[in-house]
């Protein structure tokens, strides 16, 4: 047992270095930021850490009272950035849906709160499954567990600042990891240890010297969480260092000067490998934008008769007027919907045709709505909506604006005030919230024969509709998708306002917002891999994006280039900030038939087989098993040189076949692993690239492995063989025997 002296020693020394290792972090967010550590008190984090000192003590007020006003509370946490992004928001709204429900769960939750950590764990977790319960689900319906710790948090937190943190489980374990943290992460199903543990992982920051120094604030934990929500976001090369390897810097130079390279080379030479572990390591994280939304607004679309119901465009504000709800009014579900104090858009459909007023309900009758002018403004006709891209493909379009009463669609809202004089958020008395949105920064694909131009950019797909009925509609392909979001993100870091939205045409800027992009963009990332880039038509994926691809054709560049797609018929260019990293497999078509075009607007990097990477074994590893990883490495050899020989260099067979064989931990699980990959991977691909030239297979593997028939048309595996009688016969092929032995006689 440890004395109490040498304990507290070690405690003593862990508070050492993580000071220390705070002290370098700081340092390196100072770098970043270009300013001094002094400074980042002032400046650093500082919107998360003003959302939580505004919305925390917020919540507490309403969590503390008698009874909880569950529409008070709704409000908070919408507003409160921790709770989560959008979708997380939605399921909030469906766990607050059952009023009595959600207030029974968090008074279980806060009521008589126990000290012990055990106690504590148990009580999340039994929140945690209330809340799925109440809605906490995903699209598909399965329990999302982590979007309902989160809100579990964000209640402890306000209520007990000083020992719990708002929780997201990526966040809190890649700050750890960059402090190097002693205490690691804790395992199990639950959700209750993880929580406790954040908070004291962020109690310990919040004690270092180097943090105490900087930041002098009231609740020092919401700042540490403040600073866990934002670093994700920085390139810290202090924190994670690019790696320094030639085959690193091949790439980085490449996609500086083109913005795409292609690895090039035969099956298992590690090109899928290298490219994910490449951007793996180079700021290749998700971001967090800010995104104003339109969550929990009703607003509705009521179309009008004259002289049947009016003549509303002729009203003054406050004037009310009766809506009958019979004869040949439809959709009774909106009518069932809607309730007094809702504001709809007023739509003449007689000779105006066009949206003309805003109106609220005051009284709703079985039979009837009454209705109040709110204001008069000039919205779009139906002409203009049906030019407009971003409602041309709506339901209000497609049906001829022929809906008595409809629910709008966030989208449909947003084009119809971007298209109306005289008609804002504020005149419809709608608050517009924060949302803070998580946004990937890569995305992998893998083309076949069968991916077009409308999976990669964009094309009609069919949907039905909510009557039932099928229809077609323009969706988005994952490469259109991509530059969409390195945009948003590349504008919202550069400080530019304009957004690329849904549904639009890449926005027009000015050739200063312009620069400022392009300084950014190095440190905005995006990136689409693309594996077995050949095995699709390339030409035909890509379309009239081929051009674009070139880097001086770049948004923003001197020879940018934009386009208008043939569907949707928007504006469309590429952001500087997305490159692209494809592989491909010679084996399947060499880099001579690739496309000229193509070939002009890529970098090429060919990846071969690489024995010293076998060979090369960790210090200490058992002699035994280098043995073997060095017969293996030299039949991988042989028969390459084989290959070359009478078939070609592009179809050698990779070393990372032959991987596992190099990380066993003993002779005999590096036995077994080179039995499998040379029964089960290497013999296959042989016999698939030989299966018409049973001679030239037999002059590269030899007949203790394959029977060739006595006219050489054909050929048959032999019966494996097993243990040192296995080995054997692969060592007499590394040192260059056909024959390993005597051939069994051909019947």
């Amino acid at each position: 047992m440890p004395r109490d002296s040498d304990l507290l020693e070690r405690c003593f020394a862990m508070g050492r270095d993580l000071d220390k290792r705070f002290s370098h972090l700081l340092e390196a967010i100072a770098k970043h930021e270009n300013t001094t550590v002094e400074i980042l008190g002032n400046t650093f984090a500082s919107e998360e850490i003003e959302n939580r000192t505004t919305f925390y003590p917020q919540l507490k007020q309403v969590l503390s009272g008698q009874e909880l006003d569950i529409d008070e509370f709704r409000k908070i946490v919408t507003n409160c950035w921790a709770s989560g992004g959008r979708y997380d928001i939605i399921q909030f709204g469906s766990f607050v849906k059952e009023k009595e429900a959600a207030v029974l769960t968090i008074q279980t939750l806060i009521k008589d709160f126990p000290q012990d950590d055990a106690q504590v764990a148990a009580r999340i977790d039994a929140f945690i499954d209330e809340a799925v319960r109440l809605g906490y689900k995903d699209k598909k319906g399965s329990p999302n567990r982590s979007a309902a710790a989160a809100l579990c948090s964000v209640l402890l937190t306000a209520l007990f600042p000083d020992r719990f943190v708002d929780f997201k489980q990526g966040r809190w374990k890649k700050f750890a990891q960059t402090l190097d943290y002693d205490i690691p992460y804790p395992g199990g199903e639950g959700y209750g240890q993880a929580i406790l543990w954040a908070g004291s992982f962020a109690a310990s920051v919040a004690e270092t010297t180097p943090f105490r120094r900087v930041w002098k604030d009231e609740y020092p934990l919401w700042v540490v969480a403040g600073i866990a929500w934002v670093l994700p976001g920085l390139k810290l090369d202090e924190i994670n260092p690019m790696p320094n390897t030639n085959n690193d810097a091949e790439i980085t130079n490449l996609l500086a000067h083109k913005k795409q390279v292609i690895l090039y080379g035969p099956p298992g030479t590690g090109k899928t490998y290298r490219a994910n572990n490449y951007i793996s390591h180079l700021n290749a994280h998700d971001y967090e934008v800010h995104e104003d939304s339109l969550l929990d607004q009703r607003i509705f679309s009521l179309t009008i008769y004259e002289p049947r119901d009016g003549q509303i465009p002729d009203l003054t504000p406050g004037t009310r007027f009766t809506y009958g709800w019979e004869g040949r009014r439809n959709w009774q579900t909106y009518y069932d919907e809607l309730q007094e104090g809702d504001v709809a858009l007023a739509y003449n459909a007689a000779k105006l045709r066009r949206f003309t007023t805003v109106v609220r309900c005051t009284r709703k009758e079985a039979d009837s709505i009454e209705f109040e002018i709110v204001l008069q403004f000039n919205g779009p006709t139906f002409e203009d909506m049906k030019n407009d891209p971003g409602l041309k493909e709506s339901i209000l379009v497609r049906i001829q604006m022929a809906c008595s009463l409809k629910r709008l669609s966030e989208a449909e809202l947003q084009r119809i005030i971007a298209l109306s004089e005289g008609l804002t958020y504020e005149s419809l008395g709608i608050e517009l919230k924060k949302i803070r949105e998580t946004v990937p920064n890569k995305e992998f694909v893998t083309f076949h024969p069968s991916f077009g131009y409308e999976d990669f950019v964009e094309g009609l797909r069919p949907f039905t509709t909510e009557d039932g009925t099928l229809a077609y509609r323009v969706e988005d392909g994952i490469f259109k998708t991509l530059s969409r979001r390195a945009f948003n993100v590349l504008a919202e870091r550069a400080g530019v306002e304009e957004r690329w939205n849904e549904s639009e045409s890449i926005p027009h800027l000015d050739d200063a917002k312009k620069k400022e992009l392009l300084n950014v963009a190095p440190y905005v990332p995006f990136y689409l891999v693309i594996d077995e880039i050949n095995r699709g038509d390339i030409s035909r994926i890509f379309g009239e994006l081929i051009t674009l691809l070139e880097a001086d054709k770049r948004y923003g560049e001197e020879h940018e280039i934009a386009i208008t797609l043939p569907y949707s018929k928007e504006k469309f260019a590429i952001p500087s900030n997305l490159y692209i990293i494809g592989t491909m497999n010679t084996a399947d078509k060499s880099i001579s038939l690739v496309d000229a075009a193509l070939r002009r607007r890529f970098g090429f990097i060919e990846m071969m087989p690489d024995y010293a990477v076998l060979r090369n074994l960790p210090d200490g590893k058992d002699g035994e098993v280098r043995e073997i990883v060095d017969i293996a490495a030299d039949a991988l050899e042989t028969i390459n040189e084989r290959i070359t020989a009478n078939y070609d260099r592009d179809h050698q067979i990779g070393h990372s076949y032959l991987m596992k064989v190099r990380d066993a931990g003993s002779r005999d699980g590096a036995l077994e692993m080179l039995h499998f990959a040379w029964y089960h991977e290497i013999v296959p691909l042989l016999q698939e690239y030989y299966y018409d030239a049973p001679a030239r297979f037999n002059e590269v593997i030899g007949s203790r492995f394959i029977k060739v028939s006595p006219d050489e048309r054909s050929f048959d595996i032999r019966e494996r063989l097993y243990g040192n009688e296995f080995l054997t016969a692969v060592e007499a092929l590394a040192n260059g025997s056909r024959e390993q032995g005597h051939a069994e006689p051909d019947e």
